[in-house]
């Protein structure tokens, strides 16, 4: 399982080489706007590239359908597009929650045990596992917003250095995180992205605020 998904992510990479210019720019606009506006465009962003990803890829497996298929391959593409389209946004969204949960637990676990090193209980004492408990809401809360502005700002990053790559004929190994450190200046694009992000949420609850204080008299 593990070579097919490598095999799969190589052959994506592999497309998008051999496309040049007439990839690297489509998929420099989609991963800046992701860089920009982050968590809103995330179901959009992923729908489109999975359904262009999975265009491009299940042309293979319209042979196995039979000799006389009922549908063209054209229509069978599109089918199997749309459907990884759609499969792509749920487990996309699906990973965001997981991961805010995860990151939740690491946390409170790492709080609990700093407790009890300091022979402070909190799962013990009603009180402080009521803190405990608010502690935990309050990090949910926060996380599910910062983690798809986090992930936007990573895949966003990463999508337009892989562009650029293409564009001037780099080679695109070298953001694999292995034989070149060029992927880990991704780290420096999601905090600028974060930063991005929450500088135009912060504009748009101003400008709220303020279009709601005109209409009170």
């Amino acid at each position: 399982m593990e070579n097919e998904a490598t095999e799969l992510g190589s052959s994506v990479i592999d497309q998008i080489v051999a496309g040049g210019l007439l990839y690297a720019a489509p998929l420099f606009v989609i991963s800046l706007l992701l860089f920009i506006e982050g968590s809103k465009r995330i179901p959009m962003t992923v729908g489109i590239v999975g359904f262009v990803v999975g265009f491009g890829l299940v042309g293979q497996l319209y042979e196995f359908i039979g000799d006389s298929p009922p549908i063209s391959e054209t229509q069978f593409r599109f089918l199997a597009a749309l459907a990884v389209g759609v499969i792509s946004v749920s487990v996309a969204q699906a990973s965001m929650r997981v991961l805010a949960a995860a990151l939740v637990f690491i946390i409170i676990t790492n709080l609990i045990k700093a407790g009890t090193q300091f022979e402070v209980d909190f799962e013990g004492d009603a009180f402080l596992s009521g803190v405990l408990t608010l502690i935990a809401f309050f990090l949910s809360m926060s996380f599910r917003r910062l983690v798809p502005a986090l992930m936007a700002g990573l895949v966003g990053t990463l999508g337009m250095m892989l562009a650029v790559y293409v564009a001037v004929g780099w080679d695109v190994t070298r953001l694999d995180g292995v034989s070149a450190p060029d992927a880990y200046l991704s780290l420096v694009g999601m905090a600028l992205s974060a930063f991005i992000q929450w500088r135009t949420l912060k504009s748009k609850e101003e400008e709220q605020a303020q279009a709601g204080k005109e209409y009170i008299f």
